[in-house]
């Protein structure tokens, strides 16, 4: 009788402990909100006006990339790369359509390869266009190993060795040597569907980043395969993410396909950015209405869920390739018209008010502003 109850209260006891983690995993209970302040990361902010004229107007920033005291910014419905210094005032554009040298039809992606300084321009069908950092064409090259199909982005691993994403191949991943145009290694397999929804990996300092809008895991991109940088645990809501059943009318309706999404997700990650000391995540909660961000803080190993910020503000990206973390701060482009749902004045110090102030009684529509977040 004493050793059955040693073995009923064994038993009890081990399933009353708290079920650990996978892993390192970052834990996020998706039911429990919690109450922050920007100021809680950050100690000011910085309002960044694009220069504004007939001759420079910006339908929508999808990418920015910051070098060297400069900002170039990627307009995708326009096709054209805009570069500002770092006080917003314009420098010069990349934008030249057509089928001759330096010219192209679209825009896919672009970066600054670290090995040569130059910027690269991706065309989804397999040509790399080349500019030096003043916007000066330099050469065009292609992507024409045996069974190449398309690349929604492009990522220098040395001056040979490059990585692409295809978002709607079977195999999103791709290592190619552009020299020798030779395919080397391709890997994580998802669902077709399932592209629609995501975004370019990111760069932090030398190394680029991999994630999906419902896969857990971020990978970091190894010189020859993905590799498991972070990732987070949702709980009873986490999933694997790979696959996903849609109905006929969602192929052709997508607000169905993205009601069906959240109908076996119950989030959507739509950007995930690390630097030194903190994992950001912004994402959708139950459906498209629900913003919230999650912030790790690497050196206590505490994750905040955040719906609502202190300032009644939004901080987050419908579009991850546009947000920009490093050490020193974050950065983020808006929208003129959604200036008022970013920022406040108690936000602010005075010389940051006034351009707040001015920015807020223009009397024509202005173009996106980056809001620079300082780190403490």
């Amino acid at each position: 009788m004493k050793k059955l109850f040693i073995l009923l209260f064994a038993i009890c006891f081990t399933m009353c402990i708290p079920k650990q983690k996978t892993g390192d995993a970052i834990f996020v209970d998706l039911d429990r909100p919690e109450k922050a302040s920007l100021f809680d990361y950050f100690r000011s902010i910085e309002l960044i006006p694009l220069e504004t004229s007939s001759d420079i107007l910006i339908q929508g920033i999808t990418k920015v990339v910051a070098h060297q005291n400069y900002y170039y910014a990627l307009d995708k419905p326009q096709c054209l790369i805009f570069a500002f210094d770092k006080t917003g005032k314009f420098l010069f554009k990349i934008g030249t359509k057509g089928q001759g040298a330096g010219e192209y039809a679209f825009i896919e992606d672009f970066n600054i390869n670290p090995f040569s300084g130059n910027i690269e321009i991706l065309e989804p069908y397999g040509r790399i266009h080349t500019y030096d950092v003043s916007g000066n064409f330099i050469e065009t090259k292609r992507i024409a190993y045996p069974g190449f199909k398309v690349a929604h982005s492009l990522a220098a691993l040395d001056t040979a060795t490059y990585v692409s994403q295809s978002v709607f191949e079977p195999k999103k991943i791709h290592y190619f040597n552009l020299d020798e145009q030779k395919l080397l290694h391709e890997e994580f397999e998802e669902d077709m569907e399932l592209g629609s929804y995501s975004h370019g990996p990111y760069q932090y300092e030398n190394n680029w980043f991999f994630f999906r809008p419902v896969h857990p895991v971020v990978y970091k991109m190894g010189k020859e395969r993905l590799e498991v940088a972070f990732q987070f645990d949702f709980g009873k809501y986490t999933k694997e993410g790979r696959t996903a059943v849609f109905s006929q009318e969602s192929e052709r309706n997508f607000a169905k396909r993205t009601e069906e999404m959240f109908d076996q997700f119950s989030y959507m990650i739509q950007s995930v950015r690390h630097n030194n000391k903190y994992i950001f995540a912004s994402l959708f909660w139950k459906d498209q209405n629900h913003r919230a961000n999650v912030i790790h803080d690497k050196s206590t190993g505490k994750t905040k869920y955040i719906i609502d910020f202190d300032e009644k503000v939004w901080f987050n990206s419908y579009r991850g390739e546009a947000v920009i973390i490093t050490d020193e701060y974050a950065l983020m482009p808006i929208q003129w018209v959604d200036l008022e749902k970013r920022i406040t004045k108690e936000m602010l110090d005075d010389k940051q008010k006034a351009t707040l102030e001015k920015l807020l009684q223009a009397d024509m529509e202005q173009n996106p502003i980056l809001i620079k977040y300082w780190f403490k």
